[in-house]
């Protein structure tokens, strides 16, 4: 870290994830953590940099930034039917890596389909003044949408060479032939053709093509290991206690107040009172016993006699 700060080696890092502004930005706020056995994936495709450039919604860092101690200058692109070149150089005054990443934008907005998708990327080493040309290869799939079956629309596409999602260097159309993909029914109008804000549930059982379970009732009777002690809390007292010492314990290493409006205390506390029963005592390292766990979810089915026997069988 030392070297880093005084600029003996150079940093080459680039994210593999988009830094949002605010957690409310993120397509999957509120409704994702809330949901107990079926996580419910309602961007559908839109995941990172491709919601937030669809949605047109400014983030902290893009998919694919870093910071250097040099500069790197991007020219020369050829882009033919199945290849991509560029010559990278240098142009700072130390050596350094550069990531460059390759995109496809799509042929046409509109429809149900990221503006640009990452197809290839590559880490180059070069000294300072140093130049090299990088090579892609572009397939069928490189241009391919699933459609009962990948199929390629047909149009113009972007090639996009850049250091980042948002910072494209270079760009080039190429004419690709293929298929003309109809827009199907439960798309048009709707959120996933021009996405802002957060998909309504009655959108996302369109897409799917059929209705959501109802995954949050709570039957006492029917709890098992699968189930969370976040569950099981309303259901028993020894839950109960036990979730509220675990989230007592979390704050107290925080030096706060168990708050699940706090998103630090929520992560941690949720991947352990809201982890399944039987997780809970493979991670415990011992400490809670498999016969313990399952006395607990006996408590919660109202079980108390079946529960202590378990407690007591070896």
């Amino acid at each position: 870290m030392a070297d880093l700060l005084r600029g003996e080696i150079n940093p080459s890092g680039k994210l593999t994830e988009t830094w949002p502004l605010k957690e409310e930005d993120i397509p999957s706020f509120g409704y994702y953590a809330d949901t107990r056995k079926n996580a419910q994936y309602r961007e559908g495709i839109y995941v990172g940099y491709r919601y937030y450039e669809k949605a047109d919604v400014k983030v902290r860092f893009p998919f694919g930034y870093g910071l250097s101690y040099t500069s790197f200058t991007y020219s020369d692109l050829k882009v033919r039917e199945h290849s991509v070149k560029v010559t990278v150089t240098n142009s700072g005054s130390r050596a350094g890596a550069e990531v460059v990443q390759l995109y496809v934008g799509a042929p046409r907005d509109g429809i149900y389909r990221a503006k640009k998708e990452l197809k290839g990327f590559e880490k180059v080493f070069l000294e300072k003044g140093e130049s090299r040309e990088i090579s892609f290869t572009l397939e069928d799939r490189s241009f391919a949408v699933y459609e009962e079956g990948w199929k390629v629309p047909e149009g113009i596409y972007e090639i996009l060479v850049g250091a980042s999602s948002a910072d494209i260097r270079l760009s080039a159309s190429i004419q690709k032939k293929g298929e003309t993909i109809l827009v199907p029914s439960w798309q048009k109008g709707s959120w996933y053709e021009n996405p802002k804000g957060h998909p309504a549930k009655e959108e996302w059982e369109k897409l799917m093509g059929r209705p959501m379970p109802d995954d949050t009732r709570l039957i006492r009777g029917s709890f098992n290991m699968d189930n969370t002690l976040m569950e099981l809390r309303n259901f028993s007292k020894i839950a109960e206690i036990m979730s509220s010492a675990i989230e007592k314990s979390i704050a107290k290493g925080m030096g706060i107040k168990p708050d699940y409006a706090n998103v630090k205390f929520r992560m941690s506390a949720l991947s352990s009172v809201d982890a399944s029963v039987r997780s809970m005592v493979i991670n415990s390292c011992g400490k809670l016993s498999y016969n313990f766990a399952e006395f607990i979810v006996e408590m919660a089915n109202g079980h108390p006699v079946r529960g202590i026997k378990k407690l007591i069988n070896k």
